[in-house]
């Protein structure tokens, strides 16, 4: 797929099919965060990738409380240094684009209790929970939204 088209066919998908994901796909997500910028290069950041359904369903009960969440066969949580919020938001988006690229669906998730999910995960306190993405095939198929125009987001000087 072409990289506009990858961009472009991105979309927030709430709703999964039970269908694992193979690890191979997956590798190439963990790859997709590797290669990622960071400032100064630290990659001040953890990617915790769940899998495990008893896992999975406990942080959804106890945490997120978005039902849809129950579905995804693989629940990534990003854990940063305090401060560092930034650079995980641009691994993450790495990996958001390259499972869009393998045929896979994600949703941004920002509404979540952290402190469950750092009990359930053995999160250490100094790290910071900014991000949790569901991932797995998409049982439904959103319509693109509507973007501003470029004039409206853009000005050259």
């Amino acid at each position: 797929m072409d990289f506009m088209e990858v961009i472009a066919k991105r979309r927030a998908i709430r709703k999964y099919k039970k269908d694992p994901v193979p690890d191979e796909k997956l590798v190439k997500l963990y790859e997709a965060l590797r290669l990622a910028p960071s400032g100064n290069n630290r990659q001040p950041y953890k990617f915790i990738f769940v899998k495990d359904e008893n896992t999975r369903h406990e942080i959804v009960r106890r945490a997120c409380h978005q039902d849809f969440l129950y579905d995804a066969p693989v629940i990534m949580i990003a854990c940063c240094e305090q401060g560092r919020a930034f650079d995980t938001a641009i691994a993450v988006d790495h990996m958001v684009l390259s499972a869009t690229n393998e045929g896979l669906g994600t949703c941004w998730v920002g509404w979540f209790e952290r402190e469950p999910v750092r009990e359930i995960l053995g999160i250490d306190s100094s790290m910071e929970i900014p991000i949790l993405v569901p991932i797995g095939y998409a049982d439904e198929c959103p319509e693109a939204k509507p973007r501003k125009s470029i004039q409206e987001l853009v000005k050259v000087i």
